[in-house]
């Protein structure tokens, strides 16, 4: 197979498994988010090893691929190299060998997997540094979660300021990384611990490996390129789903929001996660509804599906179409040259083959004008008379010599600096002022080319300030997502406190009209027994024990007042009271 067929070939195969997978996965959405992460997972496992299977499974050929050209005759041997002078008569030809598609294919390919599987080797080796960079976590709110593990299985805990946002990766046990600004934030030690430890827990990290090998192998598929990024996304919406066995939804989300930063790890899963699925995760953690459990055996099921329609596709083998025989009238009428006896010796000449219609280019129209102009060839030599037959020989005389060979014909064309000169013949003046306008065309073609190259040039610039642009503009449009959650969870946090606030304050007004009542029958209990002339007698000895004046008039005058103002404070009691009743829960 030819290296373009095969890169078709892969590119069919890999976008077939990879489409299965991801519509397979959307499919069941309605399913947990870890079911999900198993489909898109074996899809993953199962891009890498495409070309073994493709190697190892019997071929299926499949005739989809364009017929193959008719193999040109081979170029002839080399029979010397060298340095020669000018000979008049000869005319030498060189021409540079280039690359083929294959090659040329092969090595973009190898380009291109270099550079992402380098990206990625390069965001291990920044994890590595940050990790020695830091320091180790000891606050007691961090290393709780920790401490209900087994020695064996517990990760390392490492704060590092340069991370943005919490972050875990490595084989098991595995490390987790917070920056410096979560460490100082304890409150958010719980959620993000738990995070993270079903990141370490699942494996996430190893199959992001696996992912980013796929990745680098068919690096050309977009399709490969979505089920990565749908993989990362259902990765944090399963760790989500375990986290939330241990943290309530709402203390979840609050953290979830208030770690919301654009970070992204270099070859790690974030907690944070890009922006434009933070609003989605925060409404799956946000759900009331009870989470369905996970079905082993469906998953089991669906991945074996996966597998037999994998297996197949790997094995089919995109062949050539056979080529169309050509029809038989067309050789009918294809121009023959006969071969026509002279005397006694036959001149057989070569047979002229109709070649296919080539594309019009500059060249052969070259060509053609060539042909046009150069006069036609001189005719072949006579042939030389028979010899008269020999008188016989005597015994032991040599035969006769053979008659000498023809003579060779004349010369091609050649090129020289003053124009094309056929057996000596120089170009009349026509003929040169044709391969003047010509050489002008050939100018003029090659300055609209460079002016062509130019313009593409100064368009792919434009291009490329306009996709700046828009990821720009995209960039603020995630920091404008990011601020409108955080503001929206500050309105939710104030619409708490504000009631909050208003139950508080229904309890207090129904607490004071209760005192206020209290005071009113405390002052109609005094009113009534200062209507009593020994109580006002008793109250006039104690006011003179104290060095004030008061007289039996005044104290018979305070009576009436009492039970007036007993009055006027309940009903105001009572309007406090339906005021509370009246406040909004």
């Amino acid at each position: 197979m030819s290296g373009a067929g095969l890169a078709v070939e892969l590119l069919l195969k890999s976008g077939l498994i990879a489409g299965v997978g991801l519509t397979l996965a959307c499919a069941l959405s309605f399913r947990p988010a870890a079911d999900r992460v198993d489909i898109l997972r074996a899809t993953v496992c199962l891009l890498i090893v495409l070309p073994l299977m493709m190697a190892a499974a019997p071929a299926l050929s499949v005739p989809l691929l364009p017929p193959l050209e008719a193999p040109s005759a081979p170029p002839p041997p080399v029979a010397w190299a060298g340095a020669v002078e000018t000979v008049e008569g000869v005319a030498l030809s060189g021409s540079i060998l280039w690359p083929s598609a294959a090659d040329l294919a092969l090595w973009a390919w190898a380009v291109g997997a270099v550079l992402v599987l380098g990206r990625f080797a390069l965001g291990v080796w920044t994890l590595r540094r940050w990790t020695r960079s830091g320091r180790t976590v000891t606050a007691a709110a961090w290393t709780a979660p920790l401490d209900r593990l087994v020695p064996d299985r517990r990760p390392r805990l490492v704060a590092s300021p340069a991370v943005g946002a919490p972050l875990s990766w490595g084989t098991p046990p595995g490390l987790v990384l917070i920056g410096e600004d979560q460490l100082a934030r304890p409150e958010t030690a719980r959620a993000v611990m738990a995070h993270e430890l079903a990141h370490l827990q699942r494996g996430d990290w190893l199959f992001l490996v696996l992912s980013r090998i796929a990745l680098g192998l068919f690096w050309f598929n977009p399709l490969v390129w979505r089920l990565h990024a749908a993989l990362s996304a259902r990765s944090e919406e399963a760790a989500d789903a375990v986290a939330l066995g241990e943290v309530e939804p709402r203390d979840y989300a609050r953290a979830l929001v208030g770690l919301a930063a654009d970070f992204n790890p270099p070859a790690a899963l974030g907690m944070a996660g890009p922006a434009e699925t933070l609003t989605r995760r925060i409404a799956c953690i946000m759900k009331t509804s009870a989470p369905l459990r996970p079905r082993p055996l469906a998953m089991a099921l669906a991945v074996g599906a996966l597998v037999g329609v994998a297996t197949p596709i790997a094995a089919l083998e995109l062949t050539p179409r056979a080529p169309a025989a050509p029809h038989a009238e067309a050789a009918s009428t294809a121009p023959v040259r006969t071969v026509a006896p002279v005397s006694a010796v036959a001149e057989v000449r070569p047979v002229d083959v109709v070649a296919p219609t080539a594309p019009v280019t500059f060249a052969s129209e070259w060509t053609a004008m060539q042909d046009a102009y150069a006069p036609p060839p001189p005719p072949p030599p006579p042939p030389l008379p028979p010899s008269p037959p020999a008188p016989p020989a005597a015994y032991g005389v040599a035969p006769p010599a053979p008659p000498a060979p023809p003579a060779p014909p004349a010369p091609p064309a050649r090129a020289t600096r003053a124009g094309w000169v056929h057996s000596g013949r120089p170009l009349t003046e026509q003929e040169r002022q044709a391969v003047t306008e010509a050489r002008q065309a050939a100018v003029e073609a090659r300055i609209q080319a460079r002016e062509a190259r130019r313009e593409a040039a100064e368009a792919r610039a434009q291009a490329r300030i306009q996709v700046a642009a828009a990821a720009e503009a995209r960039t603020h449009a995630r920091a404008a997502v990011v601020e409108a959650t955080r503001a929206r969870a500050m309105a939710g946090q104030a619409r708490e406190a504000a009631m909050l606030e208003v139950a508080n304050a229904r309890v207090h007004m129904a607490q004071g009209a209760q005192q206020m009542i209290a005071g009113a029958g405390q002052m109609r209990e005094e009113s009534a027994r200062l209507r009593d002339p020994a109580y006002r007698a008793e109250q006039i000895e104690r006011a003179r024990e104290r060095g004030d004046t008061v007289t039996d008039a005044e104290l018979r005058a305070l009576s009436p007042r009492l039970a007036t103002q007993a009055d006027e404070l309940e009903a105001r009691a009572v309007q406090l009271r339906e005021r509370a009743a009246r406040q909004p829960s």
